[in-house]
């Protein structure tokens, strides 16, 4: 691929993708409700509340009947929370990217990420209320998308941090409980899998009624229903060390059900929020989120994805990552990952320094609205049917499924797949799990945790291991629990350690219930 190709793929790569262009259009026409939103916020406060001079006849008093409001907040805050967690963590867990400085994290110094904990408990604060709302006001279809964000975020919760606070959870206004217990990880995917299903049973029956202020389906509520049920074989398959049988009924339940079971079909089908070009709606960690460039340029290709990239020449080591500044300086652009779990100083003089060292591409930060912010797409859906069929869960060929996932994912990043990619050692199916896992691990760039994630329930790709400089021989499991539930809710919290057998100094090295060791 020469130079102007790669800088059109970089900078233009949805431009052609009729998808992109008609998506774009309705989240222009959803901008107004993210401003009443706001304008709802700063009417409701207690100060103004009986000041009746100062009542605005134009704006509602609060959202009792006026669900929209919540709804564009429940997508828009933990969507972009997960954006900036999965560049600055998730990226670096699943060996995507590293760090050239300030390393320790990438060393497993992983702290207690507190910030992703309390916004998603937040978000889900208001899920809860928005379920309620629209329970009052006759309307399911929020029950039902409360359902779902709750769902999605309630599993990267307890994925990254293991029990957690699940059934007692946002109580504190309702029951005045502000100590909830923490529940075991089974019970939790228990629960998510029944969330889900409830999810797929409101928004299945006729005339089905609409939502406002949906910035992620345009109030499309056949696309909410598919992710509830993609979603939902997302939970399912992560059972697989531990209860297989619950996750395989589940996913035979779905699959080849489309009638009952809907799921993504396609990327327009995908679960994945896209900015607008302008504050407050650009992506964060850009340019026009005010994000610094120097911390932009602080995290590189890792060595691990750039040898798979290269072992497959794979099209999208150009497309994701900039070229080195000093080989672009010479004419002849190379592209050289840096290695993950060095110790500070050290790093920063690898391969020669930051000029022999590239960077993420430039679409990741000086363009708004180009990249969208992911919760799931279509390509996971086909890898996880893959290696159900693989696993013998489900009829259906798993080389088809594995393939299509391969040309989905390909297809979203609008850059043709290179002839022959198909059939080369490494990719052609070959009947592993090893093979399936490989390409669902690129094709789950860049969103949240869940490159990480499924590399610990499946020991794939195993090129991902620790780096020279790391404190621990052993990958990591999980975060820290937050310092405030160590000291506010200081006997559930010491129950879950018991329970999880969680030595407290190496909490992080602890595996979550469902590795299944």
């Amino acid at each position: 691929m020469n130079e102007q190709n790669i800088e059109k793929r970089q900078g233009l790569y949805h431009s052609s993708n009729p998808t992109f262009q008609k998506r774009l259009t309705m989240k222009k026409y959803n901008i107004l409700f993210m401003f009443l939103a706001l304008l709802v916020t700063f009417s409701a406060c207690d100060e103004f509340a009986d000041d009746i001079d100062n009542v605005n006849p134009d704006v509602a008093e609060n959202v009792n009947n006026n669900p929209e409001l919540l709804l564009t907040g429940v997508i828009r805050e933990p969507v972009n929370q997960m954006v900036g967690a999965g560049w600055s963590e998730g990226n670096l867990m699943a060996q995507y990217g590293a760090r050239i400085v300030f390393t320790a994290f990438d060393q497993f110094e992983w702290g207690t990420q507190e910030g992703t904990w309390n916004r998603l408990y937040l978000s889900i604060r208001d899920a809860q209320q928005m379920k309620e709302i629209g329970r009052n006001l006759g309307n399911p279809s929020y029950e039902a998308v409360g359902l779902i964000m709750e769902s999605w975020m309630f599993q990267i919760l307890t994925d990254m941090w293991g029990d957690i606070p699940y059934s007692q959870a946002i109580q504190g206004k309702t029951q005045a409980n502000y100590a909830p217990v923490y529940d075991p990880q089974e019970q939790i995917y228990t629960g998510l899998l029944d969330s889900l299903a409830m999810a797929n049973t409101l928004l299945a029956g006729e005339d089905v009624p609409a939502v406002k202020g949906d910035i992620l389906f345009n109030s499309d509520m056949s696309l909410w229903r598919k992710f509830a049920n993609s979603l939902r074989m997302r939970v399912a398959l992560r059972l697989s060390n531990v209860k297989p049988e619950v996750g395989q009924a589940v996913i035979q339940e779905i699959s080849g059900n489309a009638a009952q079971y809907p799921v993504m079909e396609s990327n327009a089908d995908n679960a994945a929020l896209l900015y607008l070009n302008s504050l407050p709606n650009v992506r964060p960690v850009t340019e026009a989120s005010g994000y610094r460039s120097g911390s932009f340029n602080e995290y590189r290709m890792s060595e691990t994805v750039e040898g798979v990239l290269r072992t497959f020449n794979d099209p999208r080591l150009q497309l994701w990552f900039n070229p080195t500044t000093n080989s672009v300086e010479a004419g002849a652009p190379l592209w050289s990952g840096m290695k993950n779990g060095i110790v500070d100083g050290v790093a920063y003089t690898y391969k020669g320094g930051d000029a022999f060292l590239s960077k993420f591409a430039d679409l990741f930060y000086f363009q708004p609205n180009t990249v969208e912010g992911f919760l799931m797409k279509y390509d996971e859906v086909q890898f996880i049917l893959a290696e159900a069929a693989q696993r013998g869960w489900i009829s259906g060929e798993a080389q088809t499924f594995y393939e299509n996932g391969i040309q989905a994912a390909f297809e979203y990043w609008n850059i043709p797949m290179p002839a022959g990619y198909l059939t080369q050692a490494g990719v052609a199916y070959d009947g592993t799990l090893a093979t399936i896992l490989t390409q669902k691990w690129l094709a789950l760039f860049y969103t949240d945790y869940q490159g990480f994630i499924e590399f610990k329930r499946t020991g794939f790709p195993a090129v991902i291991q620790p780096g020279p400089d790391t404190f621990y021989d052993t990958y990591p499991s999980r975060f820290e629990y937050p310092t405030e539930e160590r000291s506010i809710n200081t006997t559930h919290y010491e129950e879950a350690m018991q329970r999880q057998q969680v030595d407290p100094s190496r909490m992080i090295l602890a595996p979550v219930w469902w590795e299944g060791k």
